[in-house]
Formats: structure tokens, sequence, C-alpha cells
């Protein structure tokens, strides 16, 4: 006997089996199972993406101009802006339980 839970909103799994109790599980975050013996962790997503910004971090330092190309591609402050001004104003319409003005 057991439950299984998707939590989108944490991007994690929760298992809960009368043998083990409750445990909270992202698979995608990161393989926790070796392959051939060896270390797989850096398939999931959570090492993907801190690799992703030190290798973007690097190349910045010796090129900085390439910038914008990195605005197209990542999800650094300038892109993010405007979804956090819409999630912030979504947040406070619900709480406040008025229209938002963006």
């Amino acid at each position: 006997n057991g439950e299984v839970r998707v939590d989108q909103a944490h991007r994690g799994y929760t298992v809960s089996t009368d043998a083990n109790g409750f445990q909270s599980a992202n698979p995608l975050f990161m393989k926790y199972t070796p392959r051939d013996g060896k270390f797989a962790g850096q398939e999931g997503y959570g090492y993907k993406s801190l690799a992703t910004f030190v290798e973007s971090a690097l190349a910045l330092r010796d090129n900085p101009s390439k910038l914008s190309e990195y605005n197209r591609t990542l999800p650094t402050i300038q892109n993010t802006l405007t979804t956090t001004r819409i999630l912030e104003a979504g947040r406070r319409s619900l709480d406040e339980k008025r229209v938002i003005e963006l």
C-alpha cells in the first residue's frame, strides 16, 4: 500500500509507503542512481542548469559582448522581468481582491 503525488509547484514527487514512510524525491532534478556503476546525476535538469550557468558566466567574462545572445536563450534577469511582473500582479490581485495594472 502506498501513495504517489506529483507536486508541479515544487517540481518534485512525494512517495509514501508503509515500509519507508514519506519521501520527497525529484528524479528529474538529479539522477540518483548510477549507470554502469558510475555517477549519472549530470543528466538531471538541476545539474544541467548549474553547468550552463557556470559555462555562460565564464564565456561572458571572456567576451561580455555576447550578453545579448544569452538574453535570447537563458532566463536572465532582463527576460524574466515581464513574467515576474505578471505573477506579482496576479498574486496581489488575488490577495487584495482588485485589479492590478501592469
